[in-house]
């Protein structure tokens, strides 16, 4: 395997993609996305951020072209394979994606429950230390559906890193926030890419004046059905 190879955290490559509804998305589009990098994906609502989030992530399938997560075709993994490649990357989501019915701590504790062989005391302590990490000073025993989007996004960025992935994604992070918040928020992103020298951060956004207090590497647009940086 080439060194190129391995830099090339998410390659894309002829993908041609068609919603539901018979609307073709992407059409013969090829990227590549390498550690160390912070990218943005701009581009207005509805022209396939989100869904191209979801095919990096296998969640949807293209109808032809290939996507390789860390040098791997998903589309030829079985499905345990893809979950174990998927421990690597963290999600943050517009909407936070916390389970609603489990308390603040519970949704931190999550991954490392599942992917990990760490005791439960020593779960609960990282937990608590990811929450205290980005800022949440709120009851970990508390029910996150009442809480404002800005903490349950802290919430979620806490439990997106508690492995430690390689590739982190922010999806419309900054949604609903207002420009304090926001400001905070970039200021996570941009302190957890710092952590590890090699990790990869996409962030999809609207505006690319939405983030201009943070360093980006290279900006990329959805744009006629293709990516354009």
């Amino acid at each position: 395997m080439t060194q190129d190879r391995i830099d090339k955290l998410i390659e894309i490559s002829g993908l041609y993609y068609i919603a539901g509804n018979g609307i073709v998305i992407f059409e013969g589009v090829d990227a590549g996305f390498y550690s160390g990098e912070r990218v943005a994906i701009t581009g207005p609502h509805g022209l396939g951020k989100t869904t191209l989030i979801r095919l990096f992530l296998g969640l949807d399938k293209p109808q032809k072209g290939t996507i390789c997560l860390f040098g791997e075709d998903i589309g030829m993994l079985e499905r345990p394979e893809l979950d174990g490649l998927r421990q690597g990357i963290g999600v943050v989501l517009e909407d936070s994606g916390i389970v609603s019915n489990l308390k603040v701590v519970e949704n931190v504790m999550l991954p490392l429950q599942y992917h990990t062989e760490m005791t439960s005391d020593n779960i609960m302590e990282r937990a608590v230390f990811l929450l205290d990490h980005v800022g949440y000073r709120g009851d970990i025993w508390a029910l996150p559906g009442p809480l404002p989007s800005y903490t349950k996004k802290t919430i979620a960025f806490a439990r997106a890193i508690s492995l430690d992935p390689a590739i982190m994604i922010y999806d419309m992070l900054l949604e609903g926030l207002d420009a304090v918040q926001s400001s905070e928020m970039l200021g996570l992103v941009d302190k957890f890419h710092k952590e590890k020298k090699d990790r990869l951060s996409i962030m999809t956004i609207n505006d690319e004046r939405d983030i201009k207090e943070i360093t980006l590497d290279r900006i990329l647009r959805i744009e006629n059905r293709r990516i354009l940086e």
